[in-house]
């Protein structure tokens, strides 16, 4: 649930300020919004130095394993790292001015400025040009020219000759100046740039056993640029000072006690609709699941709006388990996420509990419609006993209803003669949905349990809605009311238009009822004048109504998509069985297709079932996912 929140406003003595942000840092329960924009040079030599803090950090590598770190305390290291990042940045520097000489002047052999002035003195002229690839150097009088390789420039060309001045080009050609060293000069830089960067990486290696040390001043840093950002931020004269927040309702009463020892002013309200009011959920054992997945999505929903926690744990469990399909997978994540747990016991256990719920629903799921690896009994026959189908402890009802929802009718004569009798029982569904052969397809069984599933999803977000806005008295419930009916008449027609079902003879009436609901109440009277265009969009939402429900669809287009991998691979490979290294080369390829499978289901997972909650759901309950989360002013390590 979302815990409430007060608007709490404090005044202190000025002189009192640094005590009392202490004291409110010390009790980490009052989420602060500044007064006014936070500057000062206080807080500018907080964030510099958070920064060299961060950048000395960012430099050190990770240890590859647990080793004993030394006495030397993290600010000395974080001062080694300053030095070592200006000799890295000096020695790469020289490297790479070397590296453009050699580049540009390497195929010059041992040319030296210091030796071409000199010969300059005695009436010996040397010239360095560059003319056009592959075209020859032409120089007036008795000049030696000497060619030497091309580089990116063009046809590179030393002229000598004797005399008062350089010999004359007499074709196109451009100058190249003399470098400013020799090129052994250069070539010493550059290894020496190269030694000095190999034994700067060399240390900052060996420092990586004080990482943990850098971090912790990482923290302080942090810590310190939060309390002079807080401090910046409070309005203050020359007797008081104050700050202003939100504290959770149940810790008010320790905000007062504090109030009554230290003197402070206290003045406690209820936040307006205006305030941006941070968020706090609190979970309980079977939702507490939901923090792991809404701190990977990176959503909260806003103060004002409603916490679906549950619910959408709930059916995103469900979304996960038939887009996953395969119970070998469930077993995989199972393992991985109990191995992962026994390695860090101390771990938040919101990830692990997270997994293990979705591990254990894929699992369930791929038990009803014997789902392993995409194997058959035919090509695999120990697959017989993970069909629960195959048990006669298991009730018949039940057998039949697992039947039901896979997408083929059993392929054996026996139990197809009992589950066919049992089809015939169910006579509101058209003959379509019953097949007649052994082993036939019946798809559409899975694509009305995804439209079951949309009109139940929705319908809880149209209900819910209904409630909430009953409670805030809001004439516009009856609007929802419309909106619950349209949904279970879309339900109604995507039936009809992709399933063949007839429709049935309410539907009309209903959805007739609903457009007039959602005409006459989608927009209160007082807001007809501003709101009006909602009217005329009510066309646009109807039809976005019924794409709401198709979408769920999708649950069996991609579930069906990893297991017709599975099975086409399987089939294809199925040849090779017949010999060690057939099987030992099939289990490759099936290693590498199975983790591809497994990654697209995840990626599916990512994209359709966040979506079908995040944006289906929640469109039906108003929900804009407008929040941000409750972070009170506290140090790091709490």
């Amino acid at each position: 649930m979302i815990t409430p929140m007060k608007k709490v406003t404090i005044l202190c003595l000025d002189s009192d300020k640094q005590a009392s942000l202490e004291k409110l840092r010390e009790m980490g329960i009052l989420h602060v919004t500044p007064l006014k924009n936070p500057t000062g040079n206080a807080l500018n030599a907080a964030k510099n130095d958070l920064q060299r803090v961060q950048k000395a950090l960012d430099s050190i590598p990770d240890a590859k394993k647990s080793v004993a770190t030394s006495e030397v305390s993290g600010e000395s290291v974080i001062a080694e790292v300053q030095k070592l990042l200006e000799s890295r940045k000096d020695a790469e520097d020289r490297h790479a001015e070397a590296d453009s000489a050699l580049s540009r002047y390497g195929i010059f052999g041992n040319l030296d400025p210091e030796t071409v002035k000199a010969l300059e003195e005695r009436g010996i002229f040397v010239r360095l040009y560059v003319a056009p690839h592959g075209q020859q150097l032409e120089a007036e009088g008795n000049a030696v020219i000497e060619a030497f390789a091309d580089n990116s420039e063009g046809s590179c060309y030393a002229v000598l000759n004797f005399g008062s001045e350089p010999a004359k080009i007499t074709s196109p050609a451009t100058p190249l100046a003399l470098p400013t060293h020799s090129l052994a000069f250069y070539r010493q830089e550059k290894e020496d740039a190269t030694a000095k960067l190999s034994q700067v990486e060399s240390r900052f290696k060996e420092l990586s056993s004080a990482k943990s040390k850098v971090a912790k001043c990482l923290d302080d840093a942090s810590d310190a640029y939060k309390f002079e950002e807080t401090s910046a931020g409070m309005l203050s004269s020359k007797i008081l000072s104050a700050i202003q927040g939100f504290c959770p309702t149940p810790r008010v009463a320790e905000l007062s006690a504090a109030a009554k020892s230290l003197g402070w002013g206290l003045r406690v309200e209820e936040p307006s609709d205006e305030d941006n009011v941070p968020t706090l959920l609190s979970y309980n054992k079977l939702s507490r699941p939901m923090q792991f997945l809404y701190d990977i999505i990176g959503i909260a929903p806003g103060y004002h709006e409603v916490d679906v926690s549950s619910v959408f744990l709930c059916f995103f469990s469900i979304f996960f388990a038939m887009i996953v399909g395969d119970s070998a997978y469930g077993i995989l994540f199972l393992a991985i996420a109990l191995f992962v747990r026994s390695k860090k016991p101390k771990a938040n256990p919101a990830g692990f509990h997270f997994i293990y719920l979705m591990s254990g629903m894929t699992i369930f799921w791929g038990l009803i419609n014997a789902s392993f690896l995409g194997l058959s009994p035919e090509m695999a026959p120990w697959t017989a006993y993970l069909d629960l189908t195959n048990f006669n402890w298991l009730p018949e009802p039940i057998r039949n209803a697992m039947l039901w929802i896979r997408t083929s009718a059993p392929a054996d004569p026996a139990k197809f003669a009992a589950y066919h009798d049992w089809l015939k029982t169910l006579t509101f569904f058209p003959e379509a949905f019953t097949p007649m052969e052994a082993g036939e397809s019946q798809m559409q069984h899975i694509q009305f349990f995804c439209f079951c599933i949309a009109v139940v999803h929705l319908s809880i977000a149209h209900i819910w809605n209904i409630a909430v806005r009953i409670k805030r008295k809001d004439s516009t419930f009856m609007a929802q009311v419309g909106w619950l009916l349209c949904c279970w008449c879309m339900f109604c027609l995507a039936n009809n238009m992709v399933l063949g079902m007839t429709m049935p003879g309410f539907m009309m009436p209903m959805f007739i009822t609903a457009v007039v609901l959602l005409v006459l109440f989608s927009v209160p009277p007082k807001r007809l004048k501003q709101d009006w265009i909602s009217i005329p969009m009510l066309a646009l939402n109807i039809v976005n109504s019924f794409t709401d429900v198709i979408s769920y669809i999708r649950l069996f287009a991609v579930g069906m998509s990893g297991a017709a991998i599975a099975e086409a691979f399987n089939g294809m490979l199925s040849p090779l069985f017949g010999s060690a290294i057939g099987i030992a080369g099939a289990a490759l390829i099936l290693l590498f297709v199975h983790g591809l499978n497994i990654a697209l289901a995840v990626m599916g997972v990512a994209v359709h079932a966040v979506r079908l909650n995040t944006l289906e759901f929640s469109n039906g309950l108003d929900l804009q996912w407008s929040g941000y989360a409750f972070a009170p002013f506290s140090k790091s390590k709490n």
